[in-house]
């Protein structure tokens, strides 16, 4: 059987791909409060029963939206194989940021979902905990070589996530501390330094 695609399934894919890229631009635009299936389907030119061909309802498509843009993100947040722990760790860090920064709308708009929606907190949840359980594993690591002191790795892990993800949100949502005062290189380098000394320090 040939791995190809039909015309329609090429059809199909696009006008999915199509719709996701409206949802993405009015969720950014608008809000999630203020995101409609109609407000979707008009800036993607598309009639409106055509989005329940794809998607269940607002809260599956701005779950699709976000799930792209997280692995996007936890990709950049992937360490890099070099042989410096900390230049790793910084890497990771501003490819985190960075990513962050460019889709900062998504993220007020997600803030304000999580209060109206116990579907998009359950959504933020399950695409979060990855990458907490990776950081809890590579300190796992670190423990168990001695390279870090004991702690309760579950919990670190998730202090750490938290910091960078809600200082992002307040440095790139909220803009505090100004953007305008600081370089996100710099910004990056302070929380490298901060987790890194957190994980690595002696008491």
């Amino acid at each position: 059987m040939s791995g190809s695609l039909t015309r329609r399934q090429q059809q199909a894919a696009a006008t999915a791909e199509q719709l996701l890229v409206a949802a993405r631009e009015v969720f950014e635009s608008k809000g999630y409060v203020a995101t409609t299936v109609g407000a979707i389907t008009e800036a993607a030119n598309t009639a409106h029963g055509t989005f329940y061909l794809y998607f269940r309802n607002k809260d599956d498509v701005f779950g699709r939206v976000m799930a792209e843009v997280t692995g996007e993100m936890y990709r950049e947040a992937r360490a890099p194989s070099v042989r410096d722990p900390y230049e790793a760790l910084e890497v990771a860090t501003r490819g985190y940021l960075k990513v962050f920064q460019a889709h900062r709308s998504l993220w007020r708009c997600l803030i304000e979902g999580i209060h109206h929606s116990p579907a998009v907190e359950e959504l933020w949840l399950g695409l979060r905990r990855p990458f907490v359980e990776r950081i809890a594993r590579n300190l796992d690591g670190l423990v168990a070589s001695g390279d870090a002191r004991p702690m309760d790795t579950t919990v670190t892990a998730h202090a750490l996530g938290s910091m960078v993800e809600w200082f992002a949100f307040a440095h790139f949502v909220l803009n505090e501390p100004a953007q305008q005062a600081r370089t996100l290189e710099e910004v990056a380098h302070t929380l490298t330094d901060v987790w890194f000394h957190a994980v690595h320090g002696r008491i």
